[in-house]
């Protein structure tokens, strides 16, 4: 289990970095062309990985053969689905917020686990995922005075992060019942696979441009191998072996790190109401765990 908990640590610490590499990489590449080569080259990495043993060869044919919908819906949901929406927030309202309202997912995991898995969600529980949405909504609608764009985007970004999260907790609560048929690797390579062809097409349309700074290529890369590939992997290798509402514990630091991240690296602001919210949020999903 001490494994199970690691990966699941060291997925949500790269998904926490992920904000400040992809806001990088937004400087020289729209949303849709970020999202698109990150996954590009995740799904590469992941495929060849997966493809370099006759073993994998084999649960991929199987997995294709046998589930090639269910994988295709994964890719939709959780990666081009998801990352349009966190990439498009992304534009318009800061990492920090994003971060936060995106700490909502163990209390929504909590809510799909009750209506797709069949878990019972007692009252406290219930009052926490209560205590968690009135904190999203303060983040969502905090801070709008204080911002120095227009108070409309941040909004609209707030709200597409919203979006995002009640998208990511059905990929995550979805994939809880694929990863107990197939292993970590082929999960993430055949949802990265799918999701990247979905995503390319918009890309391309968007624009796509390899002249990009160096800062830039490492936080592409960083987002595909580390933030994509690596944590993903490692989020199905800590699902496959513990409860969802066990994992959901650890993307508490998924904000955190965001946070640390979007402050001191990016001279983001903290505002009172998003720090009002995050308390709330935290406190909202330390009730759903306990």
């Amino acid at each position: 289990m001490a494994g199970a908990y690691l990966a699941a640590s060291g997925a949500a610490i790269l998904w926490g970095a992920s904000f400040l590499m992809t806001k990088v990489t937004l400087t020289q590449m729209g949303p849709m062309a970020t999202a698109g080569m990150r996954w590009g080259l995740a799904a590469l990495a992941l495929v060849a990985v997966s493809w370099a043993s006759a073993r994998g060869r084999e649960t991929l044919r199987r997995a294709l053969r046998d589930d090639k919908w269910t994988f295709i819906g994964l890719g939709l949901v959780g990666v081009s689905l998801f990352y349009t929406l966190q990439n498009l927030a992304l534009v318009y309202t800061t990492s920090v917020d994003v971060g936060l309202i995106m700490n909502g997912f163990p209390a929504l995991t909590a809510v799909l686990g009750v209506w797709l898995l069949g878990e019972r969600l007692n009252r406290r529980a219930a009052g926490g995922v209560l205590v968690a949405t009135i904190g999203v909504t303060l983040i969502s609608l905090g801070g709008l005075a204080e911002a120095q764009g227009p108070a409309s985007a941040r909004l609209v970004g707030n709200l597409l992060a919203v979006a995002a999260t009640l998208v990511g907790a059905v990929y995550i609560v979805g994939g809880k019942r694929v990863v107990t048929t197939y292993d970590p690797l082929t999960v993430t390579a055949l949802a990265g696979l799918f999701g990247a062809l979905l995503l390319i097409p918009m890309a391309v349309w968007e624009g796509v441009s390899l002249h990009l700074s160096t800062a830039a290529w490492v936080a592409l890369l960083g987002l595909a191998l580390g933030s994509g590939a690596a944590a993903n992997w490692l989020w199905w290798h800590a699902a496959k072996r513990m409860p969802i509402s066990r994992a959901g514990v650890f993307l508490y630091m998924t904000p955190l790190v965001s946070t640390i991240l979007g402050v001191a690296v990016l001279g983001e602001p903290l505002t009172v109401a998003t720090a009002a919210g995050a308390g709330f949020v935290i406190g909202g999903v330390m009730l759903v765990q306990t």
